[in-house]
């Protein structure tokens, strides 16, 4: 099975994000009959409809204590509720685990991670989500290039938390809430299967050089937001929306 990972990063003067795609996913403990072990976007449209799942349940899991602010845990609840129809609900439940792991974390270290922490998975009528809050950077940041999070899987999501607070902590940076939010929404945005991840296209707005990204400047899912260059992020004062076309995917496939 092979693994795909969705990353919104910082490069130097860039904010955009990579993909991964090698080496296969590792088997974990309570899979659900492997249910939370496929490919990125394969659970978009059981996400979005309530006809097998009416409700959604966010493990949120802190590793050593990287947790992210209640009001970007709030937001990224107010981002679900407004696309995904779960009239039983959405729950989130916060959990911290502890790992002494060396200086960073591979994206297999993660899998391993996760393998061994997550304890929400799908079950009768509720989908599960697990996202990592990882307290070490990704072992590919080199410089000022850095990953802050990753879609690896269909209900499956990393974030490099201490990265994001290194770049929202001066006043010359982007606010804490307000770059947690933009990179809880994005990433949450791969699982749902934008752009063309899962999610069919109502529209032609993919990028063509940046695929499973939108090409609207400004929108969540462009490659790279607020036109790419830091010095747009340092100024953001607001959390980018999706826009229209993105919504119109997401309805489509059965979201609000």
């Amino acid at each position: 099975m092979r693994k795909y990972g969705f990353w919104l990063a910082i490069a130097f003067l860039i904010v955009g994000c990579a993909s991964d795609d090698s080496n296969d996913v590792v088997d974990g403990p309570g899979n659900n009959g492997n249910a939370n072990l496929r490919n990125t976007g394969d659970s978009a449209e059981e996400l979005l409809r309530s006809d097998n799942f009416d409700q959604l349940e966010v493990e949120l899991i802190y590793v050593n204590g990287a947790r992210p602010e209640t009001t970007s845990i709030n937001n990224l609840k107010s981002f679900l509720q407004a696309r995904l129809n779960k009239p039983n609900g959405i729950n989130i439940v916060e959990r911290n685990v502890t790992n002494d792991a060396g200086d960073d974390y591979s994206i297999e270290e993660v899998s391993d991670l996760e393998n061994s922490s997550r304890t929400s998975f799908s079950r009768d009528q509720t989908i599960a989500v697990s996202v990592l809050f990882v307290d070490k950077p990704n072992d590919g940041d080199e410089g000022n290039s850095v990953v802050l999070g990753s879609a690896y899987r269909n209900t499956s999501l990393v974030i490099y938390q201490s990265t994001i607070e290194r770049f929202s902590r001066s006043v010359n940076q982007p606010s804490r809430v307000d770059l947690e939010s933009t990179v809880y929404n994005h990433e949450f945005g791969h699982l749902l299967g934008l752009v063309n991840l899962g999610t069919p296209l109502q529209s032609q707005h993919e990028d063509a050089e940046n695929d499973r990204h939108c090409n609207v400047d400004g929108c969540l899912m462009f490659f790279q937001i607020n036109g790419g260059n830091i010095l747009d992020m340092m100024n953001m004062t607001s959390i980018p929306q999706l826009d229209p076309q993105c919504i119109a995917d997401l309805q489509a496939n059965g979201g609000k």
